[in-house]
């Protein structure tokens, strides 16, 4: 009997890094052919359409409560980010912003379209529901892309739970040291409007200026330093779709891959099995449900009080 349950964890446990894995290759190969620099080439994937709703299929079938923590949260990061491009497919050509894919009396962001774990999920569902109220951390901010080009770009490869935070805290440092991000200016401090949206994830307007300044390099790091007034304004948004080269400059070219010494075999040590995302400090959206917000999926945490409305 010892042994039939020896057998059956580790058969468990083969079939769950099958799992987690069953839909990274093939999503992978698809973002390799479709997108370079965080330019998505919408034309492309309107002729490689069958491989794209393989994909997406795929990725459906993957149960995430049955993912260790770190590739359930790659996973609804994927999803989101894939789901996005598949909404844009819907109505491509013709569409010039995602947010001329809503539709009368609802934002794209609230269609219930998404098809993971048997559910149908909206976006909002996802980055909302259960990402910002489960898994609380500012950093996710930049890896999520809405197909707009002042949206972090997407990157060309998946988000991975072995290099999960890793990933996170790349993306987060490289886009927070790029002007578009972050920059001084003028003697002020000058942050891409996410940061207006979603104030109270960075620690409220008067934590914004810290949490910058952890990820800060030393240029971006010595113009913090020397700001007399540190409250942040916040720059327009760019809605206009990410088909072609958007404000995102210097730091993001070639920022395509996982961190360097980070490969598929060699994890961050605080990333494990059951291991929280390491977060940035007491960072976390506000708590309480906006009236009549239900919960999704089963695990405990805060939740943002509202759902920001994008304009």
């Amino acid at each position: 009997m010892v042994m039939l349950a020896i057998l059956l964890l580790l058969f468990a446990g083969f079939a769950n890094d099958a799992q987690s894995s069953g839909y990274l290759d093939h999503y992978g190969a698809f973002l390799a052919a479709h997108v370079r620099g965080g330019v998505v080439n919408y034309a492309g994937i309107k002729a490689d359409m069958a491989r794209l709703d393989a994909t997406l299929a795929l990725m459906a079938a993957e149960n995430p409560e049955a993912l260790a923590r770190p590739d359930r949260v790659a996973l609804y990061i994927n999803a989101y980010n894939l789901w996005t491009i598949r909404l844009i497919m819907d109505h491509w050509p013709g569409i010039s912003s995602i947010k001329e894919a809503g539709g009368f009396l609802a934002s794209p962001w609230k269609r219930s379209f998404v098809r993971l774990g048997g559910r149908k999920l909206s976006l909002d569902d996802i980055e909302h529901g259960i990402l910002r109220r489960q898994y609380p951390d500012p950093r996710l901010h930049f890896v999520l892309n809405c197909a707009s080009k002042s949206c972090p770009p997407l990157l060309s490869v998946p988000y991975r739970g072995e290099v999960l935070d890793a990933m996170l805290d790349a993306r987060t440092r490289a886009c927070l040291n790029d002007p578009v991000g972050a920059r001084v200016d003028g003697g002020r401090l000058r942050l891409l409007r996410i940061f207006d949206w979603y104030a109270e994830d960075f620690g409220g307007r008067d934590g914004q200026w810290g949490f910058v300044r952890r990820f800060a390099g030393p240029a971006l790091g010595a113009a913090l330093d020397a700001l007399a007034d540190r409250r942040p304004v916040y720059d327009d948004y760019d809605w206009s779709l990410n088909d072609a080269p958007g404000p995102w400059t210097s730091a993001l070219v070639g920022a395509d891959a996982p961190p360097s010494g980070v490969g598929a075999d060699t994890p961050p040590s605080d990333v494990g099995k059951d291991a929280p995302l390491v977060g940035v400090g007491g960072y976390g959206p506000p708590s309480g449900l906006a009236p009549g917000q239900q919960p999704l999926g089963n695990g405990a945490g805060s939740a943002p009080a509202a759902r920001p409305e994008r304009p």
